[in-house]
């Protein structure tokens, strides 16, 4: 069974969810925003990984950053220095940045009630070239200026709620932007809720990605 390249997001009861489906903590993770359901776990699983000798790579735009390491892992601050605790990699907002020698990343600003950034994934071929593999909005409201970009990617997965607000956009909102493999996450809402014909991405279903190369 292959163990996951990178999280994406660590909020309450991740580690749980991925322990019972045979999985381990990857050596990335990517935290689009520090609020606790997208964050929650993060410095319980950097403490236990660091008393491992294992540190954890974190992926953050360069403010979501420092926030996190100032207010979320504050809780271990007089024992050890957030910093030691993960090895960091900030982005600056539309700055690309490299996971490996092939897969890159790129953080793009979505409408949130906390500072939040959505991505683009990249693959990058033998020859140089570059594949957008993967966009997602992370939490955000109606930002038609991520949508754009986010949508170029071959697989594409929003954030939305059956009805919107300020800082999640709405099915219907959504609707126009959903093209061939594109997904909108269902927030625990059940499979029959696809009686919309709306793509929801439910928990346990699988997207090949490697298809797009």
């Amino acid at each position: 069974q292959g163990q996951p390249y990178c999280l994406i997001d660590l909020g309450l009861g991740v580690t749980r969810t991925l322990t019972d489906a045979g999985y381990n903590i990857p050596d990335r993770i990517i935290i689009t925003h520090n609020h606790t359901d997208h964050a929650g776990e993060l410095p319980v699983v950097l403490r236990v990984e660091h008393s491992r000798s294992r540190q954890l790579q974190v992926l953050a735009e360069t403010e979501v950053t420092r926030r996190l390491q100032q207010f979320r892992l504050a809780e271990h601050a007089e024992q050890v220095e957030p910093s030691q605790l993960a090895h960091w990699v900030s982005a600056e907002e539309d700055e690309q940045v490299m996971l490996d020698s092939q897969l890159s990343i790129r953080f793009i600003a979505g409408t949130h009630s906390e500072r939040s950034f959505g991505f683009i994934l990249s693959h990058t071929n033998t020859q140089g070239g570059d594949t957008a593999l993967l966009g997602y909005s992370g939490d955000s409201g109606l930002c038609p200026a991520l949508y754009q970009q986010i949508s170029q990617a071959a697989v594409t997965i929003y954030d939305g709620r059956p009805d919107g607000n300020a800082w999640h956009a709405g099915f219907e909102q959504l609707r126009p932007w959903l093209s061939s493999d594109d997904y909108i996450i269902g927030h625990g809402l059940e499979s029959s809720a696809q009686a919309e014909e709306l793509p929801l991405l439910m928990p346990g279903q699988q997207i090949n990605l490697a298809e797009h190369l």
